[in-house]
This record gives structure tokens, sequence and C-alpha cells, in this order.
């Protein structure tokens, strides 16, 4: 029997990067790691197995629970994830045990005892199992001493196996910012792409039988007594895990996915344009520019995915057997394929891959959070940027009517701004009035939104009907012309319903301090 070591408890800050499995050896062989390596890089067969309750309880909580097998030792981990979209660092307690079960009588101090109440200690079990090779270096880069993990395997839940193929750069000594720095070198010969899922939710989604899951928008607690500084990076971590967790969804067609990953990049704009001033050395002006770049990438295929959804969709109902609508879907299809083929091409892009670990980084380890701005208190700037775009609304939405369409365009661009920021201060402003009026704000804006939406989608239709290499509707299309007197009627009811919806938005009260 092994004697129980002492808890050890801590902060892991590491950086996760996946690979495709055919490019491990050219990690194992980089001559920028082997230069950097102190002493012979060590293999390792590690067994994990990690368990939850039948509802999965610890999950649910933000807490892992794993026994982890080499060479006879075991060691058990419990991880706690303050929230999803952590990016480095993750509170961890560690310690040796005596055999491949659980020893729960030493988790004092850990998220543990607090999730395993009552019947759910009982109910704990094995839920699924990681079978890995590991290639393990230290190595010294910028002065800081960084572990580099090869990891090589599988995971295996119930009937169902997924690959592992993953780098994991973990902070031993020295400077987070040399972590990306590590990284970068190594995109430089490698395509490693940067990770925001552990493995334990990569387990528990292959449980979950979903093979592309599509993940919305989490919640983000901006507490009061923030810091702009920590609440940018929070936000902004936020919304880079939606971009990022949603790629492999896309690469599979999903129409939603691919919705999702453009709401976490406009709301990764958002916070960035609602925080400029905190972000103003200038950093923040390539990170920008790609944000828009990849926006726009996949513009075409999200268009085409609405399109389908509000025109081709309904007309294919109504219509089933219309050789004209036959043809408008077939060719469809062949647009939407070349639009799908575009933003996958620009998704697994070497920009795209070097963007996203800058972004990274800049969120991370950026200058940017040093500047007077960014540690002045959250609760000033909320109020402030609420008021201000509260009330350039208020003025450019008096006369909806009168407004071109690009106005209204303008308008609900400034609208959906206005959204993001009371969904990111939600948890800033507390108590019942706030939250109600919060909720009051929120309904008349979203409906606003979607009254607008409504318009603005009108106004593009018939340019998606077009043929590509000109004006005039393609022959195809032709079946997809909208009724005159059916799209005056709906173009009046989503003007009425942006009157009724701007005049709630008007009378409600604000939720933050003036």
């Amino acid at each position: 029997m092994v004697a129980s070591k002492s808890v050890e408890t801590g902060k892991e800050i590491e950086l996760k990067l996946e690979l495709d499995p055919t490019d491990a050896f050219q990690v194992k062989s980089d001559p920028l790691l082997a230069s950097k390596t102190l002493g012979a890089p060590v293999e390792q067969r590690l067994v994990s197995t990690y368990f939850d309750t039948p509802n999965h309880a610890l999950a649910k909580a933000g807490v892992f629970l794993r026994v982890r097998e080499s060479e006879g030792r075991y060691v058990q981990t419990v991880k706690s994830m303050a929230s999803k979209a952590d990016l480095i660092e993750r509170s961890e307690w560690e310690q040796e045990i005596a055999d491949s079960s659980p020893d729960l009588d030493v988790a004092d101090g850990s998220p543990l005892r607090s999730v395993l109440t009552g019947g759910r200690r009982s109910s704990l079990r094995p839920i699924f199992v990681m079978n890995m090779q590991r290639t393990l270096r230290r190595v010294i880069h910028g002065g800081s001493t960084i572990e580099v993990a090869l990891d090589e395997g599988e995971i295996l839940a119930g009937a169902r196996t997924a690959p592992i193929s993953e780098v994991e750069l973990e902070l031993k000594e020295g400077d987070a910012a040399q972590l990306f720095s590590l990284a970068r070198a190594l995109c430089e010969t490698v395509p490693l792409r940067l990770a925001v899922k552990t493995k334990a939710e990569r387990g528990f989604e292959l449980l979950s039988q979903e093979d592309f899951t599509v993940e919305k928008a989490g919640d983000v607690d901006i507490k009061p007594v923030m810091t702009a500084a920590q609440a940018f990076r929070a936000i902004a971590r936020n919304c880079l895990r939606q971009i990022i967790v949603n790629e492999r969804a896309v690469f599979a067609g999903r129409a939603e996915a691919l919705h999702q990953m453009r709401v976490g990049l406009r709301r990764l704009r958002a916070a960035i344009s609602i925080f400029s001033d905190a972000l103003a050395d200038g950093s923040d002006e390539p990170i920008k520019d790609d944000l828009k770049w990849i926006t726009q990438e996949l513009g075409p295929a999200r268009d085409l995915d609405v399109f389908a959804a509000d025109v081709l969709k309904p007309l294919q109902k109504a219509r089933p057997k219309d050789p004209g609508v036959k043809a408008a879907l077939r060719d469809f299809e062949e647009r939407r394929k070349a639009a799908y083929a575009r933003a996958i091409d620009s998704l697994r892009s070497e920009r795209h891959r070097k963007a996203l670990l800058s972004l990274a980084e800049w969120i991370e380890v950026g200058g940017w959070a040093s500047s007077q701005a960014a540690q002045g208190p959250i609760v000033e700037r909320a109020s402030a940027e609420l008021a201000r775009l509260r009330k350039g609304i208020r003025k450019r939405g008096k006369d909806l009517r009168q407004l071109s369409a690009a106005e209204r365009h303008k308008l609900r661009i400034r609208a959906k701004r206005l959204r993001y920021a009371t969904e990111f201060f939600a948890s800033t402003f507390p108590g019942e009035r706030n939250i109600k009026r919060r909720d009051e704000l929120l309904s008349a804006l979203k409906d606003l939104q979607d009254a607008l939406g409504g318009l603005n989608d009108l106004e593009t239709r018939h340019g998606l009907m077009g043929r590509a290499e000109g004006d005039g509707v393609a022959p195809e299309m032709q079946a997809a012309i909208p009724d005159p007197a059916r799209e005056e009627a709906s173009r009046a009811r989503f003007l009425a319903d942006a009157e009724r919806a701007f005049a709630r938005f008007a009378d409600a009260k604000a939720f933050w301090d003036e």
C-alpha cells in the first residue's frame, strides 16, 4: 500500500494546442525544442480515469476528478474551472493515493468536498478513460522554465472513442508571456491550433454522443469590484471560447455553429469598442483587422443560410413539385457549398491559426492591462458606456420610417452592441429593481433588433438571387422572386414592430448607476 503524500494545490498555468496526429513526429523532432531541453525527453504511459455521478454533478459544478496511473503509481487530481472560458489558468489539487479508486477522505480544501454531498459520494463511478503516450520535456525559453507535454492517444467513453493529439505548455517558473512566445515559435514549423476545451470536457462531450456540438455564448460574471482590465479579460475569454469551440461543427457544415461563431466575433468586437480607451496602446489594431477579416470570410455562408431559412424552405414546403423551385434549390446548394468551402478554408488557414494565438496572447499578457484606464473601476466605465450607447440609439431611432435602409442597418448594429453590453454587465449592477429594468431593456432591444434585422434581410434578398457575375436575377432563382404585395406587407409589418420595440426601449429605465 502506498502511503499518501501531502496534497499539492495551486494554479496550473498552461497553454493547450491541438495538432493533427500525423504532425506529432515534427513536434518530437523539432530542433527548437531539442536545443532548449534540459536533459533527455521522458516517455510516459498514462491511463487516466475520470469519475463523476450518473447525472454528472461534478462536471456541472465545474469540478473534475481524475485518477491517473503510471508505472504502478496512482495520482488523484481535482481540477476546478471557475469559468469554462478560463484560458490558461486553472486551480488543481493533486495527491498520490494507494490505488485506482478515488480517496475522498483526502479531498479537504478542494471544491470536491462541497460538491460531493449526501448520496453523491456513494454514486461516484468511472465515467470515461484516457489512454495516452506522453513525451515530456523541460525547456528553458526566454528565461522561463516550461514543461512541454506531447500527448498521443484516445478517449474511451463506453463504446465510443476519440483521438487525442495535443501539446501542452505548462509554466513551471517565470513569465506566462513565454508560453505564447514558445507556442508562436513552434507554430512556425507545425500547424498547431489553439485549444480551449480540457480533456475532461472532450470526454463528457463524447459521452453525450454529439459529434459536432454547437455552443452559445456563456454567462459572464462581471462583479462590481472588478477593474476594467479584469472585466475585459473575462469578457474577451468568453468570446474567444465561443469562436473556437464552434469550429469543428462549422467544418461539418452546421449552420447554427457558423452563426454562433459569428456571434462570438461580433461580441468580441463590441467589447473592444466598449473598452477602447483602456486598450489605447495601439496593440489592438492588428487584432481588430483579423477579427474583421474572419467575420467577412464567414459572411456569405451565413447570408445564404438565412436566405434558405426565410425564403427557400417555405417555398419548397408550399410548392414541393415545382420545377422552378427545384432549380432554385439546386442553385442554392451549389452557392452554399462554395460559401462554406471559402469559410472553412479561412478557418484552416495559417492566418487564422496565428490570429487566434495572437488574440489569446493579447488578452492574457497584453501590455494594455497596465494602463491607468484599464486599472479603473468597472462600475464607472460600464455606467458611462451603457448610457452613451442608449443615448445614441434614442437619438437615431426617433423617425424610423424616415431612415434609409443603410441608416436602419446602422441603428440595428448599435442596438446589437447595447444588447451585448447589457449582457456583459448583467451582474455588475445587482438588486431586484436593476434586474427587472435590465430584463425590460433586453426584451425591447431583442425585439428592435429582430424587426430591423427583418427589414435588412428584405433589402439583401434580391442581391442573393442575382448572378455572381452581374446584376439581375439568375434564371434558376426566378421561382424565389417574392410577390411584391407580400413583400411590401412584410416591410410594413417589420416597420410597425420596430416602432413598437423602439417605443418600449425609449421608455425603459437605466438598470445601471446614472
